[in-house]
């Protein structure tokens, strides 16, 4: 029984995807404040290496307990332990934004990657808080029913004939939300995020069922 939901579930058409190329605005965008918290034989060199670096940008406090009201919430760490020597070592970092560092809400970015010093991880710890990024994501595209044949159009790269057909669906039935969703996929991967935000807000404005509801709370 469990084999066969799994194969249904495969096939399903909501298993269907598209990549979308998009600018990520920097983590710290407008906000007068940071809470960091780090963890490792390098905590203190971290949180002083991010109070030097993005000091001017915001007020940076280290939490270990609590922190007060905060617009950003940092969470570091560099492993493994100090050795002698250059030696790879991991650098993580989790950003969200929140009121407490006992409150992380929502994921602004994150990373993972190898570095020799310290120095390499504060670089780029700097530049997921600091620096707009380009980044490709797979996005699921509605494709139930009569959006299954819109959606093998956008799967094949043929988004303007997607795009019209979309515009025709939403002319006609205006209450499908799955219709406003992917014609706000294909806005979005052609570079309209303005249009594509509209639809978006067209599709949640329409009580979306779960599946889609889930997919939305992920656009714009």
């Amino acid at each position: 029984m469990r084999s066969a939901w799994l194969v249904l579930f495969v096939a399903s058409g909501c298993a269907a995807t598209l990549p979308i190329t998009r600018t990520v605005p920097p983590a710290l965008g407008d906000a007068n404040s940071i809470a960091v918290a780090a963890s490792g034989p390098y905590a203190s060199e971290l949180i002083a290496g991010v109070r030097a670096r993005v000091g001017a940008r915001a007020k940076v406090e280290s939490c270990v307990v609590g922190c007060p009201a905060v617009g950003l919430y940092a969470s570091l760490a560099l492993t493994p332990g100090p050795h002698e020597g250059r030696v790879e070592r991991t650098c993580q970092a989790e950003v969200y934004t929140g009121k407490s560092w006992l409150v992380p809400e929502t994921k602004r970015g994150d990373l993972v990657v190898t570095v020799r010093e310290l120095s390499g991880c504060l670089d780029a710890i700097t530049r997921l808080l600091l620096e707009p990024r380009v980044e490709t994501t797979r996005v699921a595209l509605d494709a139930r029913g009569a959006l299954e044949p819109i959606a093998r159009k956008m799967r094949e790269g043929r988004l303007d004939e997607a795009r019209v057909s979309l515009a025709q669906l939403v002319a006609d039935a205006p209450g499908q939300a799955g219709a406003w969703y992917d014609l706000g996929v294909v806005h979005e991967a052609q570079g309209r995020l303005d249009d594509a935000r509209g639809c978006y807000s067209k599709a949640r404005a329409l009580a979306p069922d779960d599946w889609l509801a889930r997919q939305l709370a992920q656009r714009p």
